[in-house]
């Protein structure tokens, strides 16, 4: 082998160029690895070690995922295919033809429109219907855009807002077309590939396979999972975790400050429900479970329940989402936003704490520790308000990957003879198991490894309930998972709720 001394290295009297470049890209990696080993401790126990040798344990059951895949239903992927261009040729995808869209553009301008021709789409709304020109800036160049938030913004345009609506539902069926029709292996299965490291949060990333086929299975639409099947004598089993990070925020607060209400609140029962009494006292509320749930879901506003806001702008109040961002994300006026806003943190106080918190972390170490040890530093300002609500939901976020890998974990360490991993979301896991195994126990076994115990420095015990599901396919048993009509909203071979109980069905192998 030969040495290169390359402290004498001249520019342009390099030989071998790319064996020394990447000699000298694992110099450079070794010497960063060693000043943090410096800086940040050394030793089993140190944090970042810690996680390190976490993540070098999740490899085995990650290359398992990897290399077994998922079975496709090729009958059911066809089937979704065909339905989806139906869709879109009712919609008026194609310039072409004389779907809704066409129907739209013909009667403004007189000929045909491109969905996905940006410069038809800004002639089309800037220059003929005269709406205001959207400009977006990214990475500092400016330009005029027409994407999905551009036309959001444009639909306050009564007359402009069915042909946008029509735009924007083309291009979600376009997205779902594009998974059907993604290559798959030879042998029927869909692979993925999934980066352990791929997120600051601990949640790995997943993309298309090593030889290019399958996708991204963690983004696919639960109206497009049916076609992801068990093999032929075996059983599908769904796990997730519940509220995972609602329930980790409440978690939060009480460890920090002691003010365990929101927790109580999803620990009781119906979370949003329960924040419905809280944000609305004067509401007609019962105390019975039923009656406080018709009370949660009454009118809010125009088509919004109560409970509605309860969930959606919760959540984004959570993660300090301003009104003006609730307001424009939930197509709502400002004033109802920051009425709401102002009752949940009545409700809640602990939110402007945690926030303030989280603030002054950042200001004086510009690191945060989460629960399970996972330290991350954070190199934006630590002003700017864009790394505050990245720090703040940084810690929930990585709590639930990190349960969620730990439970993967130990499935795959325990039940491995008798359970095969297929899947990993962002809070579940998809594995299956023989028809003639005993179902009960594999399922009471998977959850309790998938809980994890926390305990606050309080002594609180905190523990996030696990729901699971079994069948046959990826889609629900009682949603209209098959978009080809009504004589399939009924699908036999869903995911049906575990209930401690043997599942009595039997598969249909020809539906």
């Amino acid at each position: 082998m030969p040495i290169v001394k390359t402290h004498e290295l001249q520019s342009g009297n390099v030989s071998d160029a790319l064996q020394v470049y990447n000699a000298l890209d694992c110099c450079l990696t070794l010497e960063i690895f060693e000043e943090l080993q410096a800086t940040h401790g050394e030793g089993a126990n140190a944090p970042h070690q810690i996680t390190y040798n976490f993540e070098r344990a999740l490899q085995a059951p990650y290359l398992e995922l990897m290399l077994r895949g998922f079975k496709i239903d090729e009958g059911a992927r066809r089937l979704a295919v065909e339905s989806l261009d139906k869709r879109l040729e009712f919609l008026g995808a194609e310039p072409s033809g004389i779907g809704l869209l066409q129907k739209y553009a013909h009667a403004i301008w007189d000929k045909p429109l491109n969905p996905r021709s940006q410069k038809q789409l800004q002639e089309f709304f800037y220059n003929k219907m005269r709406l205001p020109e959207q400009w977006t800036s990214k990475k500092g160049v400016r330009k005029l855009s027409m994407d999905r938030e551009s036309l959001e913004k444009l639909e306050v345009f009564f007359y402009a807002k069915p042909i946008i609506a029509t735009i924007l539902a083309i291009r979600d069926l376009e997205k779902q077309r594009q998974v059907f029709a993604t290559e798959i292996d030879p042998d029927g299965r869909w692979r993925t590939s999934y980066n352990i490291a791929g997120t600051e949060t601990g949640r790995p990333s997943s993309s298309k396979s090593a030889t290019g086929t399958g996708s991204n299975t963690q983004n696919i639409d639960p109206a497009l999972r049916y076609p992801f099947i068990a093999d032929i004598g075996w059983k599908l089993g769904s796990v997730d975790a519940a509220q995972s990070e609602a329930r980790d925020v409440g978690f939060i607060h009480g460890s920090l400050f002691g003010d365990w209400t929101y927790l109580d609140n999803c620990e009781s029962g119906d979370l949003h429900t329960n924040n419905c009494r809280r944000i609305w006292p004067d509401l007609p509320w019962t105390g019975e479970a039923k009656e406080d749930l018709k009370v949660a879901e009454s009118d809010f506003y125009y088509g919004f329940s109560h409970r509605d806001m309860s969930k959606r702008g919760g959540h984004l109040t959570n993660y300090y989402g301003t009104p003006w961002t609730a307001a424009r994300s939930l197509k709502m006026p400002l004033k109802v936003m920051e009425e709401f806003r102002e009752k949940y943190l009545y409700a809640f106080p602990s939110f402007p704490k945690w926030w303030s918190w989280v603030s002054l972390q950042l200001q004086q170490k510009q690191m945060l520790v989460t629960p399970f040890g996972r330290q991350r530093h954070f190199f934006g300002r630590p002003k700017d308000d864009t790394t505050l609500r990245e720090a703040i939901a940084f810690v929930p976020q990585s709590m639930t990957a990190e349960r969620v890998n730990l439970g993967m974990w130990k499935i795959w360490r325990h039940l491995g003879g008798r359970v095969q991993l297929l899947g990993n979301g962002f809070d579940s896991i998809n594995f299956q198991y023989r028809e003639d195994d005993d179902e009960v126990e594999i399922l009471e076994t998977v959850i309790k490894l998938m809980s994890v115990e926390l305990v606050s420095p309080q002594g609180r015990s905190f523990l996030v309930p696990n729901d699971a599901k079994v069948g046959w396919n990826w889609g629900d048993k009682h949603r209209d998972d098959r978009p080809t009509g009504e004589a399939n909203r009924y699908n036999p071979n869903g995911l049906t709720k575990f209930k401690g109980v043997k599942d009595p069905r039997k598969r249909v192998i020809s539906l």
